[in-house]
């Protein structure tokens, strides 16, 4: 899936890939994030499980991705506060930790959605070229031609 942002007048593109975290999507894992300029990795505030998953999924991406990733975590279910097992202060002192953009989302009531992709947008630096020759690039002056271009992914 590709999703166009304007942000501060410039329109950004992101190319996203969706694993939702299963098993058998992980030996493809290298190939998404390879050149990727950030990764949002989520985990569900209802499951605590799925922070420390998080958490494995960001040691990968320090260990085998590229060297400046932005990383954001994001809490899901945000609209379930009766439910919530990992606790707010936890997960944000993590992602203060690994220097990751923080922040609670819920598909249900749309918060925090698109806040996300503004701030990995501000996050990331300036492109240095207008030629995207990587599929993975997230931003586009746009402009036509890199490759991937009109590609989309899962969900």
């Amino acid at each position: 899936m590709s999703k166009l942002i304007l942000v501060d007048g410039q329109p950004i593109k992101y190319q996203i890939w969706d694993t939702a975290g299963q098993e058998k999507y992980h030996s493809l894992a290298p190939m998404y994030y390879r050149g990727a300029a950030a990764a949002v990795i989520v985990y569900d505030i209802t499951r605590a499980t799925t922070f420390t998953t998080l958490k494995n999924w960001v040691r990968e991406l320090q260990q085998l991705g590229p060297e400046n990733i932005v990383i954001a975590v994001c809490g899901s279910k945000a609209d379930m506060e009766e439910k919530r097992e990992v606790s707010r202060g936890e997960a944000e002192a993590y992602a203060n930790e690994i220097g990751a953009i923080f922040l609670e989302t819920s598909a249900k009531t749309n918060k925090g959605v698109q806040d996300v992709f503004m701030e990995l947008c501000r996050k990331l630096p300036k492109p240095v070229s207008e030629n995207f020759d990587n599929v993975a690039d997230l931003r586009d002056t746009g402009k036509k031609g890199g490759k991937g271009e009109g590609k989309s992914g899962c969900c």
